[in-house]
């Protein structure tokens, strides 16, 4: 029987999000490295803070972190870089729409040589996965909700990232 074509799951985007808390210099530095070939290979944009932190010297306004969103090809061959580094997800990553984050601990591990004068920076991965007909609850005209057995729930999706790119995905940690 052939799979049906509006069942596929597909990548919607990836977004990579570098939070070093000050601006400055090493907010300069983490765009660097974002913007790397190895790491998103597109210009990152910056992340102003939502309030003041005085404990952390931060003011509303300022720019603290910087991402970069992922769509299509560069989506998916800077996930199949990211699983090859860690390839185990825990299912509290997941949530209930077909979505999921992790981390990655170091710029290091994508093969980026470690420079003391840029130090090392850790970055936070989302992914936001989607089905072909998603676009009737985000077009302007007549936009609807997509029907309950269309949606991608916590299963279809730990079943696509180990069809696709081999993940494992552990219930609770093993200690």
């Amino acid at each position: 029987m052939a799979e049906n074509l509006m069942r596929r799951i597909g990548i919607d985007k990836v977004v990579i999000n570098m939070g070093v808390g000050e601006s400055g210099e090493k907010l300069a530095k983490a765009e660097k490295l974002l913007s790397s070939p190895l790491i998103a290979n597109q210009k990152p944009v910056k992340v102003a803070s939502k309030r003041t932190i005085q404990t952390f010297g931060i003011k509303k306004g300022e720019a603290i972190a910087c991402k970069a969103t992922l769509r299509g090809e560069r989506a998916k061959d800077f996930l199949k870089r990211a699983f090859s580094i860690q390839n185990r997800l825990m299912s509290y990553q997941f949530d209930t729409a077909g979505n999921f984050s992790f981390g990655i601990a170091e710029h290091t591990d994508f093969g980026i040589h470690y420079d003391p004068k840029v130090g090392i920076f850790g970055m936070d991965v989302s992914v936001s996965l989607k089905r072909p007909g998603y676009r009737i609850k985000e077009r302007r005209i007549q936009n609807k909700k997509v029907p309950a057995k269309h949606r991608i729930n916590r299963e279809d999706c730990t079943a696509f990232l180990e069809r696709e790119y081999g993940v494992e995905v552990v219930e609770e940690e093993e200690e």
